[in-house]
C-alpha cells in the first residue's frame, strides 16, 4: 500500500481505533494496520502544514505528507498499548522528528541565513552568561555590530531555521544530552522514566519562565500545532512580529534546556 493510496481516511471513535491497535498487535493483519494508518492521517497533515510554512515553501506539501505517512506506519508497529500512552501522544513527536529530518536533508535554509542563526543564538548566550539576565534586542545588536533594525532583519529571516533548530533539541534530547532513536526508545524502564520526567519538569520551568506572549506563542505553535501565520491573526500582530516573539521565546528556551543537558 502506497502513500498516495492512504490519503483517504478512515473515521474511528477512539474506543475503535483503540480496539483495533490491540487487534493488530494480536493478529499483525496487515489489512487492520492500513486501517489504523489511515484513521491517523490526519496527524501527517497537521505536522506537515506546520513544518511547511517553516520550509519557506520550497517543497512539495504533499513529500511532507507522504514523510509523515511514513512515520507513522513505523508508530503503529512500534506502539504498545499495553504502556497506557495514547497513541495520538506518541506519534506526534515521532512524526514531528522524521519531518525535521525530512527538511534537513534537503538543505532548504541558505547559508546566510543558517549563519545568521548561528550567530544570533550564540550571540544571545553570551551576553546572558556575561549580563546574567536575558539581553535585549538592541543589546544583541550592538554585540552583533549592526543596527537595531538589521538586527531584526536577520532574526526575522533566521526564526524559522530557530525553530527547526530548537525542534531538533527537543527530538533528540534524553538526561544525558546524547541523541536516540525515538521510535526504539523504551520508556518503560525506570531510568529512562525519570529522565523524562526531569527534562519534562526543566522544560515547563522553562516556558513558565517566558513573558505571557511568548508562552502563548510556544503554546499556540508547539501544543497546538497552528502556524506562525495563523497565530499572527490570533494575536492582531504582523507575521514578522510573531516570528520576533518565537525567536526570543525559543532563545530562551533552548538555553535552559541546553544547560540542563550539560548538567550546568
Amino acid at each position: 500500500m502506497n502513500t498516495a493510496e492512504l490519503q483517504a481516511e478512515t473515521v474511528l471513535t477512539p474506543e475503535e481505533a483503540e480496539e483495533l491497535m490491540r487487534e493488530y498487535k494480536r493478529t499483525n493483519d496487515i489489512n487492520i494496520r492500513n486501517q489504523l494508518v489511515m484513521h491517523y492521517t490526519y496527524i501527517a497533515r497537521v505536522v506537515a502544514t506546520q513544518m511547511y510554512g517553516l520550509s519557506s515553501n520550497y517543497a512539495q506539501l504533499e513529500d511532507i505528507v507522504n514523510e509523515g505517512i511514513i512515520a507513522i506506519i513505523n508508530c503503529v508497529e512500534k506502539f504498545n498499548p499495553e504502556r497506557g500512552a495514547s497513541f495520538k501522544s506518541f506519534a506526534f513527536r515521532r512524526v514531528q522528528g522524521a519531518v525535521i529530518d525530512f527538511v534537513r536533508k534537503q538543505d532548504w535554509f541558505p547559508r546566510r541565513v543558517r549563519m545568521n542563526a548561528k550567530n544570533i543564538v550564540e550571540a544571545h548566550d553570551k551576553l546572558c552568561n556575561e549580563l546574567m539576565r536575558e539581553p535585549t534586542e538592541q543589546e544583541i545588536a550592538d554585540h552583533l555590530g549592526m543596527t537595531l533594525e538589521q538586527y531584526q532583519k536577520n532574526s526575522y529571516e533566521a526564526s524559522n531555521s530557530l525553530l527547526f533548530s530548537f525542534e531538533g533539541v527537543m527530538e533528540n534530547m534524553t538526561y544525558t544530552g546524547t541523541q536516540i532513536n525515538a521510535l526504539t526508545y523504551d520508556s518503560s524502564l525506570p531510568e529512562n522514566q525519570l529522565a523524562q520526567k526531569e527534562m519534562l519538569e526543566t522544560l515547563t520551568a522553562a516556558i513558565e519562565s517566558l513573558s505571557e506572549r511568548e508562552q502563548l506563542v510556544i503554546t499556540l505553535y508547539y501544543f497546538e500545532h497552528l502556524k506562525l501565520s495563523s497565530i499572527a491573526k490570533i494575536m492582531g500582530v504582523s507575521d514578522q512580529r510573531v516570528s520576533q516573539i518565537s525567536s526570543r521565546a525559543v532563545m530562551k528556551i533552548r538555553k535552559i534546556m541546553v544547560d540542563y543537558m550539560r548538567g550546568k
